[in-house]
């Protein structure tokens, strides 16, 4: 996986940032239209970028920004031929610019009925898994951990407070506490729902080994979760986001949710305070765990760099 960056800037500003680009041995490929935007006006520089140089490369870019306004658009690409640099292109690293990763967790963890709606069916999905025999239930959990996107806003919490941003934490914040809500909720009306079909019988709950796992956790299933957290930030800052499903199954924290909505309907506020306990507990491990992966990134591989954005 490497990289176009697809730069409009200012024509004041081209020559100083294109001379410095076509120096750089980590910029494979340099295409200039002069006036070639129309807004903002100015001057187009199309670039095909190895992943290791990508932080500098945006660094170099961003001077123009003394200029006036600029745009700058990254996009991975699956294959780059360069008969000069396939040494290089082989070796390149596996690591997603600040920019794309961040994006990912915003999209992910922003809120709109698509996300309100996978949060809600994780929940439900959840406490169908809780009420279920072991190979079934095992079968729902993965599927809800899966579906309801539990994870991302909560790490995109993590990322707005190491970043220091009000404005994101905010977001992030209200994304985080409104899903939360509603996989509770679905998970209580599911509940409901399953009674008032015979489903949820009496001590079916007190014997489901999924929420002892989740209410009594062991040392093995806090390793379990520990490990979640920091593989899910792993994945989603080096391009893996399709292994990302491990990560999620690791947590607990879609069915430990889905318990806070089934104790508060059925009236067992034990039940409903054990799950609200393991909901908190795993997201301190994404946004503590994670936050320690972001930071070590930050600081070995990214070298500091800020976001564009």
């Amino acid at each position: 996986m490497h990289h176009q960056i697809d730069v409009t800037l200012p024509a004041d500003a081209t020559d100083e940032v294109l001379g410095d680009l076509e120096k750089h041995d980590g910029v494979l490929a340099v295409t200039l239209q002069r006036g070639g935007s129309v807004k903002p006006a100015g001057d187009v520089i199309s670039l095909h970028v190895l992943n290791r140089s990508i932080d500098s490369v945006l660094t170099t870019v961003e001077r123009a920004r003394d200029f006036g306004p600029i745009t700058v658009a990254t996009v991975r690409t699956e294959s780059v031929v360069a008969t000069d640099a396939q040494d290089a292109i082989e070796d390149d690293a596996d690591e997603s610019p600040w920019e794309e990763f961040e994006r990912t967790l915003r999209h992910h963890g922003r809120t709109s009925v698509n996300y309100f709606a996978l949060m809600a069916l994780g929940g439900a999905i959840a406490v169908a898994g809780l009420l279920s025999p072991p190979v079934p239930q095992a079968l729902a959990l993965a599927a809800s951990a899966i579906i309801a996107p539990a994870f991302e806003p909560v790490a995109k919490f993590g990322v707005a407070l190491l970043r220091g941003s009000l404005y994101r934490t905010r977001r992030a914040l209200v994304a985080m506490l409104g899903g939360y809500l509603v996989l509770a909720a679905a998970g209580g009306v599911a509940f409901l729902v399953l009674r008032g079909l015979g489903l949820a019988k009496p001590g079916v709950l007190a014997s489901s080994e999924g929420v002892h796992m989740v209410v009594d956790p062991t040392a093995a299933d806090w390793l379990v979760g520990a490990g979640g957290a920091l593989a899910g930030l792993v994945i989603v800052t080096s391009f893996r986001e399709a292994v990302l499903a491990g990560a999620l199954i690791a947590l607990a924290l879609v069915p430990a949710a889905a318990l806070v909505g089934i104790g508060v309907v059925s009236g067992d506020w034990a039940l409903a305070l054990g799950g609200l306990k393991r909901t908190a507990a795993d997201m301190g491990l994404v946004v503590v765990l994670g936050g320690a992966v972001v930071l070590i990134k930050d600081r070995f591989i990214h070298h500091g760099r800020r976001p564009l954005a």
